[in-house]
């Protein structure tokens, strides 16, 4: 496992594309949390800790992206037969490869997260909060968040083998489909257990009305689609020639 994962790491820092996609991550989740705090100062009813953490969100399509090329570029340059034959065992070769790429997440979410709250409260001034240890616990859930979400993505990638089809089905999930079904109440109630819908309530303070999930069971339902993603790529890993 161990000569696996240094494999992993090996295809990551080689690739520009993944290099390149880490800094500009924290620089877009930086940005969009210094708009949104900016332009929300004089608003009423806000909430603050979502408002810190909404950078996040909007940037994590990165991240997304560098889980799904790290799958789909293999199979489109054909080097994931040199990588299987190096790794005969398919259930570790995806085990360094998902591990690999939920530690850089963790990283480069953990750096982001306290610097976009603070950001973001510096602005609004009065209105913004101090860190306490729910806000500590919301940290902590952005990362949760942040590394599920592209597992689930990589596990998708697993199943198409396509660049294009994955992020043709992820990137409208998580920034259209999911929220026009969010805002339309006969399929409110099934929007909020969509993977990015329901991980996302662990960036928040007040909750959505009609929401039957909480911070942590909405982690439990990102979890579980995670879980099922990862699984569904399991097994077109090991049922279908690379």
């Amino acid at each position: 496992m161990k000569q696996a994962l240094h494999a992993e790491w090996i295809k990551l820092y080689s690739l520009r594309t993944h290099l390149a996609c880490l800094p500009v991550y924290v620089l877009v989740c930086l940005g969009i949390s210094l708009l949104m705090g900016w332009t929300s100062r004089h608003s009423d009813g806000i909430d603050p800790v979502a408002l810190g953490f909404s950078g996040m969100q909007s940037g994590m399509v990165l991240l997304v992206v560098i889980g799904v090329l790290a799958v789909t570029s293999e199979y489109a340059s054909g080097s994931v037969r040199g990588s299987l034959l190096a790794v005969p065992r398919r259930g570790r070769f995806q085990a360094a490869k998902l591990g690999a790429l939920a530690l850089v997440a963790a990283v480069v979410s953990a750096i982001t997260a306290p610097l976009s709250y603070l950001l973001v409260q510096g602005l609004l001034g009065d209105r913004g909060t101090g860190v306490d240890g729910e806000v500590v616990a919301r940290m902590g859930g952005a990362v949760l968040y942040t590394v599920l979400l592209v597992l689930f993505s990589m596990g998708v990638a697993l199943v198409l083998r396509s660049t294009a089809l994955t992020l043709g089905v992820l990137v409208p999930l998580f920034f259209m489909i999911s929220t026009m079904l969010a805002n339309i109440p006969a399929t409110r109630a099934v929007a909020q257990f969509l993977p990015d819908m329901a991980g996302s309530l662990a960036l928040r303070h007040d909750l959505p009305a009609h929401s039957v999930l909480g911070p942590v069971s909405g982690l439990a339902v990102l979890a579980a689609w995670a879980v099922a993603a990862i699984a569904a790529g399991r097994f077109a890993l090991a049922r279908r020639d690379a």
